[in-house]
């Protein structure tokens, strides 16, 4: 489909677009607020109220939060979605419904308490694609359309539910099909992918090339990934020794032998190919009736869908099947956030239809300009940085070896001269990208910098010109940026009158989001996007092949438009590497081609090298987009009317004083002394520094209050505090349901810069 021109900025939006949202309502926020008991605090604290007002407010406001909260936990929705994230949640829950809202508030019940105010906060209020707690919508972004937003609700929350197998699960199963080694001799060994075999040697990372017997290089010249070990083994004279060789092989760290199953969603499909190789009946039948009996169960989870009390007993009923069948415990990574630590794991679409006209488009063209602007000049900055580092070190290697420079020894040397260190070229850019930023909107820091700075598009033009000149991104990816919008309007009339505003939440640089196995399986025509992104990015392109420990690495994180002629580069240890599509770095080599250093495959392909870094620049690059410097306090920044930082405010655990109050009366006092003191909002999101994302608390709220101190208390006093206004508020959120609800949302474009990377394909 033609993309939508951005106004007239040069830039073009996707036609598809991403909703995503929250699956409980915008104002169940609003179930614990308690405005007469703030009010009465903040009198007492100012001398003009009296203790008794005061104590009688803050019991009403905990005993009707009490109430609410035994009405969450007996939400059939609710306990759906606790048990999908934590079914052990729902021991609490019941402990709650059976006190009943008046029982002793002892530390028990008030740890209790905690968990459903969390959870609540966070179904409610984060745009999370996560359950139907947060189902995602692809929708139509159209120039001809005079309307900003055209919405059309259907008779569900939800179009489509679908449990899938962490990738993990299948592995662990396959591992256990392979403790029989007549069922392993079937499974191919191959190479780690970063190894490359060379005649009688292997060429390896930061050593000297490891020499191989002849029985060694004969039988790996057969670890190909593909060949199964039945037939690698049948060309040695003693192919039963050949197997204890591959044994040593798998012992020494140079081979993998298992079932080589993607980590992703195709895992169960290519496990269900892998088991259709083996070529004795009994085994192969033996290892599909396990594998049955897993999608069996899996299926059961599937069809409990609203019925919390059934998913619990499906999910227990998978856990015991998987134990029963492996040996191995239900879990991964027990007690990580966000690690796909189950078995399995639901996503969803919303039943709704969504387009977006080019009137809206139009309306935030200009300021999303100065940002995609300011995003070019980052990824331009940070590559000519990076290249410099690759310079050096390349001309290190040049000097030392004498040979030809491999990747692979400029890949393990590059990682912590690009990635870690105070000096390193993301910390050295992002610092320089904020300073421009502060002198591009010139908002001074401080509380004496007020909360709202109002800028204009066409006033900045001239200096961002100035400030942040590039004539091209800094690599291929580096063409499309994937901005989060939310939108600030009671309803869809609202935003068609123009009566909204919009609040840039995220901008990820450089990373085309919709090639994600998290989005792209839920869209009607996963080819077409694919097809946009052949024209942005050409037809094949570089992906890394991460480790299974890597800390980003799950079912969902991977890659959702591959393509046939897309490589894979073997950096480490790795699974489920493709052997038609694999690039070990060891086997790529380095060369100064004209000035340019440039990476050349074994079949004679060649890239620029910053192409071979270019997946993890971009991961790299989100934290370093930030707009503003550190300071105590930041305004509100808006350019026309997108607001492009929240109003922020940071601060420690301990400046705060709030972490080692436990009675419930002085912590109240305690939290709305701190709000007055530095000037904070009722409703605020709060980030810890030792918290993955960030937490919706209420001020007025003491079930609020208790949840927030002891976070504070759990943290430690060191750790970092940052504070922003909660934006959009409940009664900004327009998207609705077929009962009139409405919800928070978040609207994810993907824009394409108009300049490729060093003008080419």
């Amino acid at each position: 489909m033609t993309k939508v021109n951005l106004g007239n900025t040069g830039w073009s939006v996707w036609p598809d677009a991403l909703l995503r949202t929250t699956g409980f309502p915008a104002d169940g926020l609003d179930a614990f607020t308690a405005p007469a008991t703030a009010a009465a605090a903040d009198d007492l604290l100012t001398g003009h109220g009296n203790a008794d007002a005061f104590d009688k407010a803050l019991a009403d406001a905990i005993t009707t939060g009490a109430r609410k909260i035994c009405q969450i936990a007996a939400d059939p929705l609710f306990r759906e979605a606790v048990t999908w994230q934590n079914p052990g949640v729902l021991i609490a829950l019941d402990g709650l419904l059976a006190g009943g809202p008046d029982a002793p508030r002892n530390v028990r019940r008030r740890d209790r308490e905690r968990a459903v105010v969390r959870y609540w906060q966070r179904y409610c209020a984060k745009n999370e694609t996560i359950g139907f707690f947060g189902p995602i919508c692809w929708i139509d972004i159209r120039s001809g359309t005079e309307r900003a937003l055209d919405v059309h609700t259907g008779p569900g929350l939800l179009r489509e539910r679908r449990v899938f197998f962490e990738g993990w699960a299948m592995s662990a199963y396959a591992d256990h099909l392979a403790e029989d080694p007549q069922i392993r001799r079937w499974w191919p060994p191959a190479l780690l992918p970063h190894l490359t075999l060379d005649d009688r040697q292997i060429l390896r990372p930061m050593q000297p090339p490891l020499p191989l017997s002849p029985p060694e290089a004969a039988l790996l010249a057969h670890c190909d990934g593909r060949t199964p070990a039945i037939q690698a083994v049948a060309h040695l004279p003693r192919p039963e020794d050949g197997y204890l060789l591959l044994e040593r092989l798998v012992e020494r760290d140079l081979i993998t032998w298992d079932a080589a199953l993607p980590i992703g969603r195709d895992a169960e499909q290519a496990l269900r190919a892998r088991i259709e190789t083996i070529g004795e009946t009994d085994l192969q039948q033996h290892a599909l009736t396990g594998l049955n009996r897993l999608c069996t169960a899996r299926d059961t989870i599937t069809a409990t869908a609203g019925d919390p009390t059934a998913l619990k007993d499906a999910l227990a009923a998978l856990d015991a099947e998987f134990t029963a069948i492996t040996g191995a415990p239900p879990r991964r990574r027990d007690g990580q956030m966000y690690a796909g630590r189950t078995l399995c794991y639901e996503d969803t679409t919303r039943d709704l239809d969504v387009t977006v006209g080019a009137t809206l488009l139009d309306d935030l063209a200009p300021p999303l300009a100065i940002i995609l602007t300011t995003a070019r000049w980052l990824t331009h900055a940070i590559s000519s940085a990076c290249r410099d580092v690759l310079r050096d070190l390349y001309t290190e290697l040049r000097e030392d070896a004498g040979t030809p420079v491999r990747l692979a020894d400029l890949w393990y040397l590059a990682q912590g001269l690009l990635f870690t260190g105070s000096d390193n070229p993301f910390r050295t850019v992002a610092d320089d990208f904020a300073r421009r930023w502060a002198e591009l909107t010139d908002v001074p820091s401080g509380s004496e910098s007020g909360t709202r700075v109002q800028l204009s598009a066409a006033d900045l033009a001239e200096s961002v010109a100035r400030l942040f000149p590039a004539e091209k991104p800094g690599w291929s990816s580096a063409r499309i940026h994937s901005p989060d919008l939310q939108i600030c309007a009671p309803d869809i009339d609202a935003v068609n009158r123009g009566d909204y505003q919009a609040v840039l939440g995220e901008l990820h640089p450089a990373w085309p989001s919709f090639d994600s196995a998290l989005f792209s399986p839920f869209h009607p025509d996963p080819d077409r996007l694919r097809a946009d992104l052949d024209l942005d990015l050409g037809p094949s392109r570089l992906r890394i092949l991460y480790p299974e420990d890597y800390p980003r690495t799950t079912t969902r994180t991977g890659h959702g438009l591959v393509r046939p002629r897309d490589r894979q580069l073997g950096i480490d240890r790795a699974r489920g590497a493709d052997p038609d599509r694999l690039l070990p770095a060891t086997a790529v080599t380095v060369s100064d081609e004209n000035g340019t250093l440039t990476a050349t495959a074994p079949d004679g392909h060649r890239w620029p090298l910053i192409e071979m870094f270019a997946e993890m620049l971009s991961t790299q690059l989100l934290d370093a987009f930030k707009l503003t410097m550190p300071a105590p306090h930041i305004p509100r920044v808006t350019i026309d009317r997108l607001i492009i930082t929240r109003e922020t405010w940071r601060t420690t655990v301990a400046e705060t004083g709030l972490a080692d109050i436990t009675n419930e009366r002085e912590r109240y006092l305690a939290t709305r002394a701190w709000r007055h003191r530095l000037n904070l909002p009722d409703q605020i999101f709060v980030k810890i520094g030792t918290e993955v994302k960030p937490c919706y608390s209420d001020l007025t709220s003491p079930h609020h209050v208790g949840v927030l101190c002891t976070m504070l208390r759990t943290a430690g006093p060191d750790a970092s505090v940052t504070i922003s206004e909660a934006l959009p508020t409940p009664d900004q959120a327009w998207v609705p349901d077929q009962h009139g609800n409405r919800y928070f949302s978040e609207l994810r474009l993907q824009i394409t810069d108009p300049t490729p990377a060093g003008g080419e394909r």
